[in-house]
């Protein structure tokens, strides 16, 4: 996928999830995207940041993103996180997140 399209679908998504209440702080793409090594049947990896999620229960906030998801109809996976869970992460070794956002090819948005 080109970054200019990733970028639109990235900027979608954002829209999504605010008309719905969430309000995101930072997005952060990884994977094979961020990398440019993506192929044709590859998909979106993203990290969502918002403290909206920290009120929300497991099952609302997985369905909004889910929603918004719908909208873009292109191949997604989203991970939520509040900013204390970002940073929380961080501090441990050995963590997902930790790694993920150690990863020199991540892209960051911000709304």
């Amino acid at each position: 996928m080109f970054r200019k399209s990733i970028d639109n679908i990235i900027h979608t998504y954002l829209t999504e999830l605010s008309n719905q209440g969430i309000n995101v702080e930072k997005i952060f793409l990884y994977g094979s995207q961020a990398r440019g090594t993506a192929q044709i049947d590859s998909d979106i990896d993203l990290i969502v940041v918002s403290q909206d999620f920290a009120d929300m229960a497991p099952a609302e906030k997985w369905q909004k993103l889910g929603r918004a998801a719908l909208k873009l109809n292109e191949p997604i996976e989203v991970l939520p996180y509040t900013p204390l869970e970002i940073k929380n992460c961080l501090t441990r070794e050995g963590n997902f997140i930790r790694h993920i956002l150690s990863q020199s090819e991540i892209m960051e948005y911000r709304p």
